[in-house]
C-alpha cells in the first residue's frame, strides 16, 4: 500500500508539472544614481502555490524562471526599500521584461508601480511565428465559444476544413499538435470558451520541445483558481 501511495504521488507530481505553461520574468535594477547596478536586490513573486525569486547579479540583472503564465505583482527589495510592480503579464514560452527600476535615496517604503505591459510589443520565443491571445484579448472575442473558429481567426495561415478540422499553411489534416494545459490532445473543439485563459499558436519556427511536426502547434491554457486570484489581486491597486 505504501509503495502504491508513493507511485501515485510521483505520478500526480509529474502530471501537475506537465500541465503548467511557463514563462520568465527578466529585468534590471539600478542604485540611486541610476547608473550603478543595485547588486543583490531580491526579486520575487507569489504564484499562489509558491514563492519564486531571484537575486540581481553584478550587472543588476535578474531572471525568475519557470513562472506559470498569468498576471503577477513583482516585488523588489534593496537596502530596506521595496517596490511592487503590479499587473506584470507573463505569457507561456515568453520573456516578460520588467521596466528598469532605480532605488532612489528618497524612496518611500512599499512603493507600488502600476505597470501595464499587455499592449507592449515584445520579442517572444518563436518570434514572428508565434501568436498569442491573453485573457484580456479573449474577453470580448466573438469566437470565444468556438475554439476552432477562435484559432482559425488568429492568422491567415490557419485554415478550417469543411469537416471542422484545422490545418496550417497547406499542411495535411492531422499533422497539428494540440496541447491543453501542457497535455497533448486530439480535440480542443469541446473546451468551454469561458474556461480558456490563453491561446498560443505556432505557425512555424516550432520549439523542439513540442516534437517533430510541420503542421503547427496550438497551446491552450485553461483558467485556474490561482489565475483568477492573481488577476483579482493585481486589480486592487
Amino acid at each position: 500500500m505504501k509503495q502504491l501511495m508513493i507511485s501515485f504521488m510521483l505520478s500526480f507530481g509529474i502530471m501537475v508539472q506537465a500541465q503548467e505553461n511557463y514563462g520568465e520574468i527578466v529585468g534590471k535594477v539600478y542604485d540611486s544614481d541610476g547608473i550603478n547596478p543595485a547588486i543583490g536586490t531580491r526579486v520575487w513573486i507569489n504564484t499562489g502555490t509558491s514563492i519564486l525569486g531571484a537575486t540581481a547579479d553584478e550587472n543588476g540583472r535578474y531572471r525568475i524562471s519557470t513562472v506559470p503564465a498569468g498576471t503577477y505583482q513583482v516585488h523588489l527589495s534593496f537596502l530596506g526599500d521595496t517596490i511592487t510592480v503590479a499587473n506584470q503579464l507573463v505569457k507561456s514560452d515568453s520573456y516578460s521584461n520588467l521596466p528598469d527600476v532605480t532605488f532612489n535615496d528618497k524612496l518611500m517604503k512599499d512603493i507600488v508601480v502600476i505597470w501595464n505591459n499587455e499592449n507592449e510589443i515584445k520579442i517572444d520565443k518563436g518570434n514572428e511565428w508565434m501568436i498569442s491571445l491573453t485573457t484580456k484579448d479573449l474577453k470580448y472575442n466573438v469566437n470565444i465559444q468556438s475554439p476552432v473558429d477562435l484559432i482559425s481567426s488568429m492568422s491567415s495561415d490557419i485554415q478550417k476544413s469543411d469537416d471542422g478540422e484545422l490545418y496550417f499553411r497547406g499542411a495535411r489534416k492531422g499533422e497539428m499538435i494540440y496541447l491543453l494545459d501542457g497535455v497533448k490532445t486530439r480535440d480542443i473543439s469541446k473546451v468551454p470558451g469561458v474556461s480558456i485563459g490563453g491561446v498560443t499558436v505556432y505557425t512555424g519556427g516550432i520549439p523542439a520541445k513540442y516534437g517533430d511536426t510541420t503542421g503547427g502547434v496550438v497551446v491552450m491554457e485553461t483558467k485556474s483558481y490561482f489565475d483568477l486570484y492573481r488577476m483579482w489581486k493585481a486589480s486592487q491597486f
